[in-house]
C-alpha cells in the first residue's frame, strides 16, 4: 500500500535509476587493442543489473498509463457535466433559435444567417438576443465557447 503511493511520487527518478544500472551493466574498457565489459567477470550481477532496469522502465509505464486514465476519466466526467448543462440550456430553446443557434456556431455572420433563414435583421437580433438570455450569455464568443 505505501509503494503505492510511493511509486507515482518518485516516478520521474525510475527512468534515471534504470538507465544508470543499464549503463553500468554494459560498460567497457579497453586495454591492450580489447574492449571488455567492466563486469565481465561476474555475469550473473550485469544480467541482474538489466533485469532491474527493465522492471523500473515497466514500472515507470504502468504509473503513466494509470495517471493517463485517470487524467482522461476526469477529462470525460467533466466534458459529460459540461455537456448536460450545455444539452440542457439548448432544450430550452425554441427550433427557430436552435437554427440561428447552430448558423452562429458554424461560424456565419448575421448577413449570411438572415439570407439563409429569410429573415429580417430585426428577428435575427431577437432570436439572439433570446439566445443569449436562456443560455446566460453576452456575446458570440461566449456562446461559442459554451459548446
Amino acid at each position: 500500500m505505501l509503494l503505492k503511493k510511493l511509486l507515482p511520487k518518485y516516478q520521474k527518478y525510475l527512468l534515471g535509476i534504470a538507465l544508470v544500472l543499464s549503463s553500468l551493466a554494459i560498460s567497457i574498457r579497453s586495454s591492450g587493442g580489447k574492449i571488455n565489459f567492466i563486469l565481465h567477470q561476474y555475469p550473473a550481477l550485469i544480467f541482474f543489473m538489466v533485469v532491474v532496469s527493465s522492471f523500473l522502465v515497466a514500472i515507470y509505464f504502468k504509473i503513466n498509463n494509470k495517471k493517463i486514465l485517470s487524467l482522461s476519466n476526469q477529462i470525460k466526467e467533466q466534458s459529460k457535466i459540461k455537456s448536460d448543462g450545455v444539452d440542457a440550456l439548448l432544450n430550452e430553446l425554441t427550433e427557430r433559435q436552435r437554427e440561428v443557434y447552430d448558423l452562429i456556431i458554424s461560424g456565419k455572420t448575421n448577413k449570411e444567417i438572415m439570407t439563409e433563414l429569410f429573415i429580417e435583421q430585426s428577428t435575427l437580433k431577437s432570436h439572439i438576443n433570446q439566445i443569449y438570455k436562456k443560455m446566460d450569455i453576452k456575446s458570440r464568443k461566449e456562446l461559442k465557447l459554451k459548446p
